[in-house]
């Protein structure tokens, strides 16, 4: 199960369902076999601007820098029973969770608290002259 806290997102691929792990280790181990920096892949992935062959080689890296045995076979029968749109959404959730830290819940709910804490600290009293 995905640690939501700590920015792991579930894959789900043909009824199997994969945690990744968005560690800067894991995230150098992806760009360095795909070729490419994460952030790039993740403006690929939200414009749908993909091949096939693109899509397989990112969820593979995902899944192996995550710890995951690969079948390439496997990923893409999974691909197609769960739908392009299905997989691409987890993998821009990895790659939010790696840019910003954990999720986005988190922060905002950590952004609104400290825009408290900065509203608290402006509120003192004016020195009487």
């Amino acid at each position: 199960m995905a640690n939501k806290h700590r920015g792991e997102v579930t894959l789900e691929l043909g009824g199997e369902s994969y945690v990744l792990v968005p560690s800067f280790g894991n995230v150098a181990e992806i760009e360095d076999a795909i070729g490419t920096s994460l952030l790039t892949v993740g403006k690929k992935l939200e414009a749908t601007n993909f091949t096939a062959s693109e899509l397989l080689s990112f969820i593979e890296a995902f899944l192996k820098a995550s710890g995951h045995e690969v079948d390439p076979e496997a990923i893409a029968e999974g691909i197609t029973e769960s739908g392009v749109l299905n997989v691409t959404a987890p993998l821009i959730g990895f790659i939010t969770a790696y840019a910003f830290g954990g999720t986005q819940e988190k922060k905002a709910a950590g952004g609104a608290s400290k825009s408290k804490a900065r509203a608290r600290r402006k509120k003192t009293p004016l020195a009487s002259t």
